[in-house]
Protein backbone atom coordinates (compact mmCIF):
# COMPACT_ATOMS: atom_id res chain seq x y z
CA UNK A 1 0.00 0.00 0.00
CA UNK A 2 2.76 2.44 0.91
CA UNK A 3 4.58 1.84 -2.40
CA UNK A 4 1.41 2.57 -4.35
CA UNK A 5 0.88 5.88 -2.52
CA UNK A 6 4.53 6.82 -3.01
CA UNK A 7 4.25 6.09 -6.74
CA UNK A 8 1.09 8.20 -7.05
CA UNK A 9 2.72 11.04 -5.14
CA UNK A 10 5.74 10.92 -7.44
CA UNK A 11 3.50 11.05 -10.54
CA UNK A 12 1.64 14.04 -9.14
CA UNK A 13 4.90 15.89 -8.40
CA UNK A 14 6.24 15.19 -11.90
CA UNK A 15 2.99 16.36 -13.46
CA UNK A 16 2.99 19.54 -11.36
CA UNK A 17 6.62 20.35 -12.21
CA UNK A 18 5.90 19.85 -15.91
CA UNK A 19 2.89 22.15 -15.79
CA UNK A 20 4.88 24.93 -14.13
CA UNK A 21 7.76 24.80 -16.63
CA UNK A 22 6.01 24.09 -19.91
CA UNK A 23 4.42 27.16 -21.46
CA UNK A 24 1.57 26.53 -23.87
CA UNK A 25 1.84 27.80 -27.42
CA UNK A 26 -1.15 30.09 -26.84
CA UNK A 27 0.66 31.96 -24.06
CA UNK A 28 3.85 32.78 -25.99
CA UNK A 29 2.33 35.94 -27.45
CA UNK A 30 3.07 39.35 -25.95
CA UNK A 31 -0.42 39.60 -24.45
CA UNK A 32 0.45 37.15 -21.63
CA UNK A 33 4.09 38.20 -21.10
CA UNK A 34 3.58 39.85 -17.70
CA UNK A 35 1.39 37.01 -16.38
CA UNK A 36 3.61 34.01 -17.12
CA UNK A 37 5.03 32.53 -13.94
CA UNK A 38 2.83 34.78 -11.81
CA UNK A 39 -0.66 33.42 -12.57
CA UNK A 40 -1.86 29.81 -12.48
CA UNK A 41 -2.33 27.82 -15.68
CA UNK A 42 -6.05 27.58 -14.88
CA UNK A 43 -6.31 31.38 -14.75
CA UNK A 44 -4.34 31.73 -17.99
CA UNK A 45 -6.69 29.27 -19.70
CA UNK A 46 -9.70 31.19 -18.41
CA UNK A 47 -8.24 34.47 -19.68
CA UNK A 48 -7.49 32.89 -23.08
CA UNK A 49 -11.08 31.65 -23.36
CA UNK A 50 -12.38 35.09 -22.41
CA UNK A 51 -10.02 36.75 -24.90
CA UNK A 52 -11.74 34.83 -27.70
CA UNK A 53 -14.94 36.76 -26.86
CA UNK A 54 -13.23 40.13 -27.44
CA UNK A 55 -13.86 39.98 -31.20
CA UNK A 56 -17.64 40.20 -30.81
CA UNK A 57 -17.95 41.93 -27.41
CA UNK A 58 -15.41 44.72 -27.85
CA UNK A 59 -15.41 47.31 -25.05
CA UNK A 60 -19.19 47.22 -24.55
CA UNK A 61 -19.72 46.09 -20.95
CA UNK A 62 -23.46 45.58 -21.51
CA UNK A 63 -22.71 42.88 -24.11
CA UNK A 64 -19.91 41.42 -22.00
CA UNK A 65 -21.75 40.87 -18.75
CA UNK A 66 -18.41 40.97 -16.88
CA UNK A 67 -18.94 37.46 -15.49
CA UNK A 68 -15.22 36.59 -15.26
CA UNK A 69 -14.52 39.75 -13.28
CA UNK A 70 -17.25 39.11 -10.72
CA UNK A 71 -16.86 35.33 -10.34
CA UNK A 72 -13.12 34.74 -10.77
CA UNK A 73 -11.50 38.13 -10.30
CA UNK A 74 -10.04 37.87 -13.80
CA UNK A 75 -10.35 40.46 -16.55
CA UNK A 76 -13.47 40.03 -18.67
CA UNK A 77 -13.73 40.46 -22.45
CA UNK A 78 -14.51 44.19 -22.35
CA UNK A 79 -11.40 44.78 -20.19
CA UNK A 80 -9.21 42.54 -22.36
CA UNK A 81 -10.18 44.57 -25.42
CA UNK A 82 -7.98 47.37 -24.07
CA UNK A 83 -4.90 45.13 -24.06
CA UNK A 84 -5.10 43.74 -27.61
CA UNK A 85 -2.04 45.74 -28.66
CA UNK A 86 0.04 45.48 -25.47
CA UNK A 87 0.14 42.97 -22.65
CA UNK A 88 -2.17 42.33 -19.72
CA UNK A 89 -0.77 43.94 -16.55
CA UNK A 90 -0.56 41.80 -13.43
CA UNK A 91 -2.52 44.40 -11.47
CA UNK A 92 -5.80 43.57 -13.23
CA UNK A 93 -5.76 40.05 -11.78
CA UNK A 94 -7.46 39.93 -8.36
CA UNK A 95 -5.28 38.05 -5.87
CA UNK A 96 -7.56 35.93 -3.71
Amino acid sequence: MNNMITLQHTKIKVSFETSTHVVGHVFKVTLYKKLLGMVSRYALNQIAAEFERVSYVGIDSSRCGCVMRTTHGLPCACELARYVVGSIPLGVIHMF
